[in-house]
């Protein structure tokens, strides 16, 4: 009898400890799991947002190209000349077909992003390609391209129109050395000077290269991978789904993975898990008016639009939680053992219960310490706010000691003023008895900011709030690196101003400003002159030597509030607030004139030499019913022609 009820409490010693950890420590577990799931919605976020800044990027990049291309003088001129029906056309030689056709293959050879170049006049056929052999008569090819899409489609289009091919209908492949590549087709009408239709531009993208910028914006965590497909469920990239080892360009991907493809197509964009993988996407349409550019209207076909663009990221399981914690898998083992071997003591005698209880003492001891020196931090306050404990983490990145912040400071005291509105609004929801969190910044002892991401909930007796209790994540690396891609983005990496993208941005801000305080802002083009000819007699190391330096001599020229920006080649622009226009020109006048007196010194066939350079300027200002900058940008480019034109080394002023 005597060992039946003792087998009898060996079973209870050992079930009731069981049952009560698992009790205690599954919300703790299910807490983690939920701050890991959250992390991850963070990294798809990011992920997601800078595959879309390069996709935006490389394709307004590409359709701006061709219309630069459809814009050329020498092009219009020409494809004027083939048309025999033309009574304004003017004959134009072989020569020139054949700088035409020279500068043409120059431009499509130097660029990995096109495949290839075709001009073809009103009736369909072809009549200059580039890259190839240049051919005599009154055709260089007898190519007919009057069936196709991308002719149809452009032909009706206005000037600065677009047609773009879809990539995932009547899939194009060309060889490219020995590799077959898709490309897809850009297509754009050319006018003449008359406004006369002569003809269409055809410019092929090497898909491939295209979308390689967006594969590696959102491929930078090992475990991610990346989708594109258009509205058929058709795959856009060039690399497969690791989930499905047969998804190559152009496949089926709506039949291939239908759990994927029904997710995405019940929103526009959001969250989704599928097969143990976290899924956040995206609708993205390149017709629309963030993927125009410098283009009027982009026009596809709408059966193909739009487009998902989505990364994926597996989710964390129970079993992957534990490999990666090792510490919690050893509390958990801890925990538990010491639980039953409690048990199994207390059913053997009193004595084995206080040597228990000494061991459940170590234990709690060994849990402050996880506390306190937890990788991230924790604190609880008062309903006043006032900070009634903290651990030595958050101590640390304060700053501060114990006796120094908790009774005598309120949390509030510690949050920047920018980030305090947040954090206001979360401690209300939280004595409201909801959870709730905030990201804020923290004022260290030293005058420091540290971004930090806070969780908390509220600790209720009877109903009546208590204390907050708040976890406290570090965000400062991460913010860090979000600034530090954010500035990459906006700034060109070979001269250290800023791009294009950053001058439209700030552009605008700067427009608005002018216009509510009634005051003037200027505008600047400015083109190096004979640049090509440098970069072929010296070298291309050499011209990036004559860029970074010319910024130099710019750059002590401004103002701090003028905004100089690299926006091409050898092309820049300054943006000049508070400036009249004939401000500016003087402006625009000592710049030319210190360059043209200014040697740079270049390296060239391992030895120093000086050049002597000049520049091309166009100035112009921005009118007061103009909204944006891209009216001035075309005067102030008409003015930098005509100074090329008139014979370099001028400034040319074009009010309007």
């Amino acid at each position: 009898m005597s060992l039946r009820r003792l087998h009898t409490r060996l079973l209870l010693a050992i079930c009731i400890p069981l049952i009560l950890v698992s009790t205690t420590l599954l919300p703790v577990l299910h807490v983690h799991m939920e701050s890991r799931l959250d992390s991850l919605h963070t990294e798809a976020d990011a992920l997601l947002k800078a595959g879309q800044e390069a996709l935006t990027r490389d394709i307004n990049e590409s359709l701006n190209y061709a219309l630069a291309i459809a814009e050329m003088p020498a092009l219009r001129r020409y494809l004027a000349a083939q048309d025999n029906s033309s009574i304004s056309a003017q004959p134009y030689s072989l020569s020139d077909l054949s700088q035409l056709s020279t500068f043409l293959n120059t431009l499509i050879s130097h660029n990995p992003r096109y495949t290839k170049l075709v001009l073809i006049d009103n009736h369909g056929s072809e009549v200059l390609r580039a890259p190839k052999s240049i051919q005599t008569g009154p055709r260089v090819n007898a190519n007919h391209h009057a069936y196709t899409d991308y002719f149809k489609g452009a032909s009706s289009l206005q000037p600065r129109d677009l047609y773009i091919s879809p990539p995932g209908r009547n899939l194009h492949f060309e060889l490219m050395g020995r590799d077959v590549i898709p490309v897809v087709n850009v297509s754009t009408p050319v006018f003449d000077a008359a406004g006369e239709r002569r003809g269409v531009v055809l410019l092929s993208l090497n898909w491939d290269y295209l979308t390689s910028a967006l594969r590696q914006a959102m491929l930078l965590d090992q475990d991610a991978n990346a989708i594109l497909i258009d509205a058929q469920g058709r795959w856009l990239l060039d690399e497969g789904f690791p989930p499905l080892n047969t998804t190559s360009f152009g496949s089926d991907f709506a039949a291939l993975s239908p759990l994927y493809w029904q997710a995405m197509q019940q929103r526009n964009t959001g969250h989704a898990k599928v097969d143990g993988q976290l899924l956040r996407f995206q609708t993205e349409d390149i017709r629309t008016q963030r993927y125009r550019s410098l283009a009027g209207t982009v026009f596809s076909e709408n059966a193909y639009y739009p487009w998902k663009l989505g990364v994926t990221l597996p989710l964390p399981t129970w079993r992957s939680l534990i490999e990666e914690e090792t510490t919690v898998l050893w509390f958990l083992l801890l925990t538990y053992g010491v639980a039953v071997a409690f048990g199994i003591f207390w059913a053997l005698s009193s004595q084995r219960q206080r040597q228990l209880r000494r061991a459940a003492q170590r234990h709690a001891h060994e849990v402050s310490d996880l506390y306190e020196n937890a990788p991230c931090g924790y604190h609880s306050l008062d309903t006043t706010g006032r900070v009634i404990k903290m651990n030595r983490t958050e101590l640390a990145w304060l700053g501060y000691t114990d006796e120094e912040v908790i009774g005598h400071i309120t949390y509030r005291e510690l949050i920047t003023p920018e980030t305090r509105d947040q954090f206001d609004k979360a401690f209300a929801n939280v004595k409201q008895n909801q959870p709730s969190s905030a990201e804020c910044s923290l004022l260290t002892r030293n005058g420091e900011q540290r971004h930090v991401m806070i969780q908390a909930s509220a600790f209720c007796r009877n109903g009546q709030f208590v204390h907050s209790r708040a976890t406290v994540f570090d965000l400062t690396e991460r913010k860090e690196l979000e600034e530090k891609l954010r500035a990459q983005a906006m700034t060109d990496p070979l001269t250290g101003v800023f791009n294009r993208r950053y001058l439209q941005a700030q552009a605008t801000t700067e427009i608005s400003r002018a216009r509510r305080q009634n005051l003037p802002i200027a505008f600047i083009a400015i083109d190096i002159d004979h640049f090509k000819h440098i970069n072929d007699t010296y070298g291309h190391d050499a011209g990036d030597d004559v860029l970074k330096n010319f910024t130099k001599i710019v750059t002590k020229l401004l103002r701090q509030e003028d905004l100089l920006c690299r926006v091409g080649g050898e092309e820049f622009a300054i943006l000049l607030p508070n400036t009249s226009l004939s401000q500016a020109e003087q402006v625009a006048e000592r710049i030319r004139r210190t360059t043209a007196v200014t040697p740079i010194n270049v390296t060239a066939e391992h030895a120093e030499q000086a050049l002597w350079l000049t520049a091309s300027l166009g100035v112009t200002t921005i009118l007061d019913n103009e909204k944006a900058l891209k009216p001035a940008l075309k005067r102030a480019d008409i003015g930098l022609y005509q100074a090329k034109e008139n014979g370099r080394n001028q400034v040319v002023v074009n009010a309007a």
